[in-house]
């Protein structure tokens, strides 16, 4: 188990000490990073979602339970996130959106997979848990862009008029509006092509490795102080609590036994590196947002463990297959 862990974390360390590296040794321009989380943004992202609501049948995607089990915890800890930081802070709504969105929004695209995929012996409850936990974060995207988008809106306008300002620029949003249309795909039974649906899925697993990157070039460009109070309360919302919101709303939605653990181990993931890329996008709290992933994915090991041993105790142990 730990083999497999340190076996998914390493190659993401190397990722972000290389971007690191590059930057020190001047081998990229200045400016990579706002470039390639750029690309992730507008290009990569938008395939990813696409092509997996696209290619996922309407039918596994309508899990009503486990949707509404690890939505509500997913935005429970988002807002309890967001308070916190106005409360303790009392830093501007803006930052206390992409503070709430490292808090509430897990890695389970390029950790959870093949994490989940092992842990349950390639099961096909573990793989429509772990797609569901991969497409259902866009809710996080939906409030961070929302939030912004409520900061630029022209406050002459109408309550009515704001409301369409903000509806009319989160759909023109690439994570958005790529979403949108995919799911639009399935709930209509409209089929990619394999050759495009396969060529959008591998374009689009290059957003985690770019991220990543970019998170190295970040932390070395802007010589990041550790604001270890910030970070480590940013990470016990997304390591403690947004498990435990999960174990409680999928209980309280009536998800059971493995689909339970499933939803707690997916929704205990580390930070996802795209909350860099959305920091980035908005130019706010960049090295913090940096920091916080780069520290969750190293807390992480220790918290999927005891989350196995609490799990167990409490009568829900991991049942391979």
């Amino acid at each position: 188990m730990l083999t497999l862990v340190l076996s998914a974390l390493i190659p993401l360390f190397l990722m972000v000490l290389a971007g690191a590296v590059s930057f020190r040794r001047e081998i990229l321009p200045e400016n990579s990073a706002t470039v390639l989380n750029g690309f992730v943004y507008y290009f990569t992202l938008p395939a990813l979602l696409f092509s997996s609501l696209a290619t996922t049948p309407f039918e596994e995607i309508a899990q009503v339970r486990f949707i509404g089990g690890y939505l509500s915890a997913m935005i429970g800890a988002y807002w309890l996130m967001f308070l916190a930081s106005k409360l303790i802070f009392k830093s501007h709504f803006t930052e206390d959106g992409i503070r709430a969105s490292s808090g509430s929004f897990p890695n389970s695209a390029y950790l959870g997979l093949p994490i989940m995929m092992y842990l349950y012996d390639g099961s096909r409850q573990a793989l429509i848990a772990t797609t569901l936990a991969i497409i259902l974060p866009i809710v996080i995207v939906i409030m961070v862009v929302a939030t912004f988008e409520l900061h630029r809106a022209d406050k002459t306008k109408s309550t009515f008029g704001i409301v369409g300002q903000i509806a009319l620029s989160m759909l023109k949003t690439p994570l958005i509006g790529a979403s949108f249309v995919g799911a639009a795909f399935s709930f209509l039974h409209l089929k990619l092509p394999g050759f495009l649906a396969d060529g959008l899925h591998n374009f689009g697993m290059a957003s985690v490795p770019c991220a990543l990157f970019a998170i190295g070039i970040l932390i070395v460009r802007q010589k990041m102080e550790m604001k270890w109070f910030n970070i480590g309360l940013v990470n016990f919302f997304k390591l403690i609590l947004h498990p435990l919101l999960a174990a409680g709303c999928l209980f309280l939605f009536g998800v059971r036994g493995q689909e339970l653990l499933m939803g707690v181990l997916l929704s205990g993931m580390p930070t996802a590196a795209l909350c860099c890329v959305l920091a980035e996008s908005y130019s706010t709290c960049e090295t913090e947002t940096s920091a916080t992933v780069l520290v969750s994915m190293i807390l992480y090991i220790p918290t999927m463990f005891l989350t196995l041993i609490v799990a167990e105790a409490c009568g829900i142990p991991l049942i391979r297959g």
